[in-house]
């Protein structure tokens, strides 16, 4: 059987290949641009995508690794462009396109390529945030991507021109994923009322946090929508980013930094009707160490439970946190005007506000950050290519 992995995309010199050979553990090819990459023969056996094995990426896999043979003798060829590999022992033959081999290839540099690159920031940002439209991004997907990028790259984006009636909070949110519903239900709204049971609708200001670490996964994408500005000027938006926090965090107190890497902060809400509580690190990493995610909410805190050894370091560190999160150095300031909305990563932006007198309205909805990135990449696909994003 033949198995062919196309991609769509432009040829060019970096997926040219020279020289390709093989033995019984690799293959190495030498590619037009200098690179050099040697891939597994077990990982190119495991992804022939033919129609006896099955694709990975669809779900619909055939090929068992135990059906591998004890050898994996082979021989390669460049047929028509295509690097073809005839696996000796059964004699199935897999067929790469060169394009899909380097965008796959998982050398160091190559996979450093691949790796998110978040642009941290802090208050001097504030006018120059990253901005997209609403009307031009319905029916323009350059512009569309342009809001999807802004939030992968800096966690936040503008968005102009949302029609300031209720109906248009879900369209935006429909528009960039699916609107993920909770105990407030789809849509909560924040506005000033007499006695509310929640800080939110209380006309105070609000210190930087993330929201809802007591849920587990926490909201990913949130989107603040404004119906009507308070009349006052008040009720300003102060967004932080919680990435840039944990780079300077980390030097300027590098054990407290390990430490909020590591042990589990617990979150919870504890009111009539609802019984939410989870807990994960402050600072989320990665494989290579690099930040993923940023939990901070010091209103929803605790109780902390933890080995009585750690309780007091735990306490030093948070306060540390809290200091830097806090500092207006950080804080990007968007006083959001009826008919603008804010977007952004909630694993990795904090939102508070100032105080505000007048008749202010903004609507919240999170959406799933899953379904958010998923068509990130169908849209990056579809206009540049781009076939294995992180």
């Amino acid at each position: 059987m033949r198995a062919s992995h196309v991609a769509q995309h432009r040829t060019d010199h970096a997926c040219l290949v020279t020289a390709a050979h093989s033995n019984a553990k690799t293959l190495s090819i030498d590619w037009g641009d200098g690179h050099h990459s040697q891939f597994h023969t077990v990982w190119l056996r495991d992804n022939c995508s033919c129609d006896q094995c099955g694709d990975h990426s669809g779900g619909q896999r055939f090929f068992e690794l135990n059906q591998l043979p004890d050898t994996l003798a082979n021989r390669v060829a460049l047929v028509n462009g295509m690097v073809q590999i005839n696996w000796r022992a059964d004699g199935h033959i897999t067929t790469y396109d060169p394009a899909w081999l380097r965008a796959h290839c998982y050398s160091d540099s190559e996979r450093a390529k691949r790796r998110p690159r978040p642009v941290t920031w802090d208050a001097s940002i504030t006018g120059k945030a990253p901005e997209a439209d609403y009307a031009t991004a319905l029916d323009n997907d350059a512009e569309l991507l342009k809001l999807y990028d802004s939030v992968r790259t800096y966690g936040i984006c503008i968005v102009r021109n949302v029609p300031a009636h209720a109906d248009a909070t879900e369209q935006l949110a429909g528009l960039l994923s699916f609107v993920r519903e909770t105990h407030y239900g789809r849509v909560f709204e924040i506005k000033s009322v007499s006695k509310p049971t929640l800080i939110a609708n209380a006309p105070v200001s609000l210190r930087p946090h993330t929201d809802e670490g007591f849920r587990d996964p926490p909201p990913g994408i949130m989107i603040f929508h404004s119906i009507q500005a308070s009349e006052d000027g008040g009720g300003v938006s102060v967004m932080t980013d919680g990435f840039r926090l944990a780079e300077d965090f980390k030097k300027i107190h590098p054990e407290h930094y390990k430490l909020l890497t590591r042990v589990p902060v617990a979150q919870r809400r504890f009111i009539e009707g609802v019984g939410l509580r989870a807990e994960a690190p402050v600072i989320g990493l990665d494989y290579w160490g690099d930040v993923r995610e940023f939990r901070l909410n010091e209103r929803t805190t605790g109780p902390i439970d933890l080995p009585v050894d750690l309780i007091e370091p735990v306490y030093d560190a948070l306060a540390a946190m809290f200091e830097l999160a806090y500092d207006s150095r950080y804080h990007l300031h968007h006083l959001l005007q009826g008919g603008e909305a804010l977007v952004f990563d909630n694993a990795r932006v904090l939102h508070a506000r100032t105080g505000f007198n007048g008749n202010r309205h903004v609507r919240l909805t999170h959406v799933g950050s899953d379904e958010f990135y998923s068509r990130w990449r169908q849209l990056r696909y579809k206009l540049n290519g781009d076939i294995n994003l992180m």
